[in-house]
């Protein structure tokens, strides 16, 4: 079930994964890699297919093959297998990536929100830090501010623990702000370092 879900999960970018994401283990990235390749295969047949129909009493040749891609249906076909293509690359370096297209539904969704945030003056509240279920090196910490620099390549120490930015997503009030944590390993360069108290809140506010 849990690949199955993976297989879903692939298609999302990751801020709409949420915490669904952590039930696939390390089955997203190659969930990822198996649906780009079939999205692939799909745009490819059916690119095929339109062409045949286009020309159905012509011989076809370069011509006749530039002339279909720039139809609607061809630039269409043509973006799904790049868009495949491009996802399987991502699956290659260990990264899940979701279909294009929701990716500009995602950050048109995120800059409404943010812009609904920022309208709304929230009360300031201590964060809330919870450990995920079954993740003991994971985090999740629930604020009523955003963390502007907390990206990739922020370390984040809390409790003597050094963890790095793994996701994060908007939830209701009065902590909107989610975040999620992972212990560092080792290996990793530390860039930037923020060592983080849950009642920062009260000192960001006032910088």
């Amino acid at each position: 079930m849990d690949f199955f879900l993976a297989l879903l999960l692939s298609f999302l970018p990751k801020q709409y994964r949420g915490v669904l994401a952590h039930k696939t283990g390390t089955h997203l990235v190659r969930a990822a890699c198996i649906t780009a390749f079939f999205e692939i295969i799909l745009a490819a047949v059916l690119y095929a297919a339109g062409l045949f129909d286009y020309f159905p009493n012509a011989s076809i040749g370069p011509a006749a093959f530039l002339e279909y891609f720039f139809t609607w249906r061809g630039l269409l076909l043509a973006f799904f297998f790049l868009d495949g293509a491009i996802r399987i690359l991502a699956s290659i370096t260990g990264q899940a990536l979701g279909t294009l297209p929701l990716y500009a539904v995602a950050w048109i969704h995120g800059m409404l929100d943010s812009r609904a945030a920022k309208k709304r003056k929230l009360p300031l509240v201590t964060d809330l830090v919870e450990q995920l279920p079954g993740q003991e090196n994971e985090l999740r910490i629930l604020s009523c501010l955003p963390r502007e620099n907390w990206d990739k390549w922020m370390t984040v120490m809390y409790d003597e623990k050094l963890y790095e930015i793994v996701g994060a997503e908007l939830a209701a009030n009065p902590r909107p702000y989610v975040y999620y944590l992972r212990i560092k390993p080792e290996s990793k360069v530390i860039r930037g370092l923020h060592r983080y108290s849950p009642d920062e809140v009260f000192h960001l506010e006032n910088d």
